[in-house]
């Protein structure tokens, strides 16, 4: 699935909307830096791997602090447990290296002795 970018309308309008200040909410306050050229980014308030659609109702323009801060602590965790659900829900699974676990043909008994399973 390749990733949905904001159209230059809803950029546009989101630009507009946010009357050239950031929108972020950084620990529960309004951020409302100015944007300068160059230092902003248009960012998914649902991420577009989680279903976020690329529309003005989804868009927010945030500064680039806001935006590392979003994504790194928000963003990249909920994405990643998505993909572990999903994985196990397919039942997709990596299987333990360990000489002596659940996925090998071999056990360790408590005395010590390796046996076939």
């Amino acid at each position: 699935m390749t990733r949905r970018e904001f159209s230059k309308q809803v950029k546009r309008a989101a630009f507009e909307r946010a009357n050239g200040y950031c929108e972020g909410m950084p620990y529960g306050q309004p951020c409302g830096t100015k944007l300068m050229l160059g230092k902003y980014h248009y960012d998914h308030e649902i991420p577009d791997a989680l279903g976020g659609e690329p529309v003005i109702e989804n868009c927010r323009v945030l500064c680039v602090a806001c935006h590392a801060d979003k994504t790194g602590k928000k963003d990249i965790p909920a994405i990643a447990k998505t993909k572990r659900i999903q994985d196990r829900q397919k039942g997709i699974r990596s299987y333990s290296k360990f000489a002596c676990s659940r996925d090998k043909k071999w056990k360790k008994k408590i005395n010590g002795e390796v046996v076939l399973r």
